[in-house]
């Protein structure tokens, strides 16, 4: 019994001191992967990994280094190869970055990406304390593939007289360029009872392959400043892949993108009776000022012009 006990000390104290960091200070990447089977010749491929640490007290230096003979070229950081990740935070988000070449073959390829934490020293030693590795499986074929996720919806304010826009947030999975086929709108009133107009939008913009964008379309309206309601169905092909309700608002024209100069002068100036006083005031006053400028400079073109012929005088 005493053995047993004995040896489970043992192997529990090995463990500690084998693992001391991730013990203190533990250190991962989530997700440990970058797979892609639906690559082709010249893509150009993104994707998120977040660093972790337990303890985010100092900063520590970030190492890496890619095993990936046939892949190496086409993979980078956006942080580069040794950064600095900072303190205070316990999450840190790198991008990893793949361009396939255009001469790349049909095949699959496989390698790994090691991750090491290195803490500085006071003396400015270096020591590698913790790790961690990225598998990469990317798949490089002929074949096009459309599909996407979606994000987010919204439908920005608008101003009176203006088209409204709806805008799908998607992620695109696929190999080519994508946007929802279909969106379909029921706008209504505020308080949900009349039905004022329904349409669809089948022009989205389209978001390129592997990436995150904005897709957005519009639809011409007529709506007073107010606020409103929107039934949606977003379509991707023939199969509708999100049904909901968002409000917007309508504002006054001028409210987010102000008029010309000379609009808003006019408007200013006519608005209302007292500044259509004030504003014949203002005129008045600049007509007779103008006008005071006038026989002043005239004036003083007489003096000069005396003086003059007075010199001519005296010299004869």
């Amino acid at each position: 019994m005493k053995i047993k006990v004995l040896s489970l000390i043992l192997l529990i104290a090995c463990l500690f001191f084998l693992f001391p960091y991730q013990t203190k200070a533990g250190f991962g990447i989530s997700p440990p992967r970058v797979w892609n089977d639906y690559l082709v010749p010249g893509s150009h491929f993104e994707q998120t990994i977040t660093l972790t640490r337990s303890n985010p007290d100092n900063p520590i230096k970030i190492l890496t280094e890619i095993d990936a003979p046939d892949i190496k070229d086409w993979i980078r950081i956006d942080q580069g190869q040794e950064f600095i990740y900072p303190a205070g935070s316990q999450q840190f988000p790198i991008t990893i970055i793949v361009d396939v070449p255009e001469d790349a073959g049909y095949s699959t390829y496989y390698g790994k990406m090691t991750i090491k934490t290195a803490p500085v020293s006071e003396s400015g030693q270096v020591t590698v304390a913790l790790g961690a590795v990225i598998d990469f499986k990317l798949r490089v074929s002929g074949e096009q593939f459309s599909d996407f996720k979606i994000r987010g919806i919204s439908m920005p304010d608008l101003e009176e007289g203006w088209s409204l826009k709806f805008v799908v947030a998607l992620e695109n999975l696929g190999n080519v360029k994508t946007r929802p086929s279909k969106v379909h709108l029921e706008i209504f009133d505020d308080y949900r009872q009349q039905k004022l107009k329904s349409g669809d939008i089948t022009n989205m913009t389209w978001v390129d392959s592997f990436k995150t964008g904005n897709s957005q379309g519009e639809m011409a309206i007529s709506l007073a400043t107010g606020q409103y309601w929107a039934n949606y169905e977003v379509y991707k092909d023939d199969q509708m892949i999100l049904k909901e309700t968002i409000r917007f608002n309508v504002l006054p024209p001028g409210s987010l993108i102000p008029p010309p100069f000379l609009t808003r002068l006019k408007n200013f100036l006519t608005a209302s009776p007292l500044r259509l006083v004030l504003s014949t005031f203002l005129g008045t006053l600049f007509l007779i000022t103008l006008i005071i400028a006038i026989i002043k400079c005239h004036k003083r073109y007489k003096r000069k012009k005396l003086k003059r012929l007075k010199k001519e005088k005296v010299s004869f």
